[in-house]
């Protein structure tokens, strides 16, 4: 997220100090009131012809809103006033009257209301002395004395030049350096020296819809990440003809997501060549074809074969072992083929299909036995095997598309090899993968039509 946001301010500056500093407030509840303080540290040098207060205030406020998705706000706060406004509508910034300050060359603003004016919360967790701010899909941690901070789960250094830059609580105040964070922010802010009032103004980024037949369009289910060092159990990867986040320490994929329209289908023929992903980063085993034999399980496509029958690439594709999971035999060849061949023939009728599928749980009993693990222990056996399947007419704008009456098929098997045949039998809804997986599987999908969709089950 570095660099993809810009911090503006506008004001003179008429005179300045040694060294100067600017924090601000938040009210974390609790049985002892913890106030959370953003502190940051500029020399003389670095603020001539810009006005400290506005800059300050600019970072200080921008630490609740990371990675916003919102429309356009504009919160107005005034040096000494215990009133805001947030769009226009003129409101107590607290019920205890709190007023933005300066003491002692700090510039204390309350922002847990400023936070929530733009749809986010701030939270203490007393036992471990964290701070989670959280804005969106957007949480930032960090520790009271610890020098790094965790972004989305991905931990980051504060200060890398300086480990000594650490949040810290003075006078019962959470302190927490800002220079880390202002880099990932999105804020305008106007300062009035007449009137001491500060002007912030929060605009949702004007995001491009994915674009029809994209494989993520219905959003990243986990938010992964292309990063082997700090998602190793989560690492996005793209073959092309479709998308999947993989585990490595399971040596599967967590789910894999992919378009099935009329361009996906043809006639060519299965390739069969199953064979080792070799784009998975060095240092990482791979799983080899002959990677589950005798082990009672097939090599169970995500993508199936069928699906990718435009051409022999696209086709082969599918063959990679990191679109494979070890799959009970009758799951694999009744079940699961049933309902691909269902929603292919969906498409032939006139459809497409946005698909993501996944896995999760360990043990599962093939043609042979329970087993937990494969491949000498490399390879975990998951226990259940789901699909979420979405159904559109042919058209354009497809994510627009969706709405509260759009068909959403989903069902999640149990991994034996006495599992039904008919895969209506295991028909459940959205809400219900949500909560075994963790995952959020339309997250493109505005809030109000998933929260009617994934309550669904197909059929009822």
């Amino acid at each position: 997220m570095q660099g993809r946001w810009r911090v503006k301010t506008s004001a003179s500056w008429g005179c300045c100090s040694h060294e100067s500093h600017a924090a601000t407030t938040v009210d974390t509840g609790g049985d002892l009131t913890h106030t959370m303080m953003l502190l940051f540290l500029m020399k003389e040098g670095l603020m001539k012809r810009t006005h400290l207060l506005a800059v300050l205030v600019t970072i200080l406020l921008v630490a609740g809103l990371l990675g916003a998705a919102l429309s356009s706000t504009t919160v107005k706060l005034w040096i000494g006033n215990a009133s805001m406004s947030v769009n226009g509508v003129q409101q107590p910034i607290d019920p205890q009257g709190t007023k933005p300050v300066i003491v002692e060359g700090r510039t204390l603003v309350p922002i847990r209301a400023v936070i929530e004016a733009f749809g986010g919360s701030a939270v203490w967790e007393s036992s471990t002395r964290k701070v989670t701010v959280t804005l969106g899909k957007d949480s930032l941690d960090l520790w009271i004395d610890k020098p790094q901070a965790s972004l989305n789960g991905i931990a980051l250094a504060i200060d890398a030049a300086n480990s000594a830059v650490v949040p810290t609580i003075t006078n019962g105040r959470t302190m927490l350096p800002l220079r880390f964070v202002a880099q990932s922010l999105a804020i305008d802010v106007q300062y009035a020296d007449a009137t001491k009032m500060i002007t912030l103004t929060h605009v949702k980024p004007t995001l491009a819809l994915p674009a029809d037949g994209s494989n993520l369009l219905l959003g990243n289910p986990s938010n992964a990440v292309h990063d082997s060092s700090t998602s190793p159990d989560n690492y996005l990867m793209d073959s092309g003809y479709y998308v999947l986040s993989y585990d490595r320490d399971r040596a599967a994929p967590n789910w894999v997501s992919w378009y099935i329209g009329s361009s996906s289908l043809g006639s060519t023929s299965r390739e069969n060549d199953f064979r080792a992903d070799t784009s998975l980063p060095a240092s990482w085993y791979q799983v080899q074809a002959n990677g589950y034999s005798g082990s009672g399980f097939d090599r169970g496509h995500n993508c199936p074969s069928a699906d990718r029958t435009s051409t022999v690439a696209a086709n082969s594709s599918t063959f990679l072992m990191t679109n494979m999971i070890p799959q009970a035999p009758n799951n694999n060849q009744r079940t699961w083929d049933n309902f691909e061949n269902y929603l292919r023939s969906l498409v032939k009728q006139g459809n497409e299909v946005y698909v993501v599928m996944g896995s999760y749980g360990k043990g599962g009993t093939g043609s042979k036995t329970y087993q937990t693990t494969i491949d000498s222990g490399h390879v975990t056996v998951p226990a259940y095997i789901w699909k979420v399947s979405v159904v559109l007419s042919n058209g354009d704008k497809d994510l627009s598309r969706i709405t509260t009456s759009t068909r959403v098929i989903a069902i999640d098997t149990p991994n034996t090899n006495g599992v039904n045949s008919k895969w209506q039998t295991y028909l459940t809804n959205v809400d219900a993968i949500e909560a075994a997986t963790g995952y959020d599987l339309l997250s493109n999908v505005p809030t109000s039509i998933q929260k009617v969709l994934e309550a669904k089950i197909d059929g009822n």
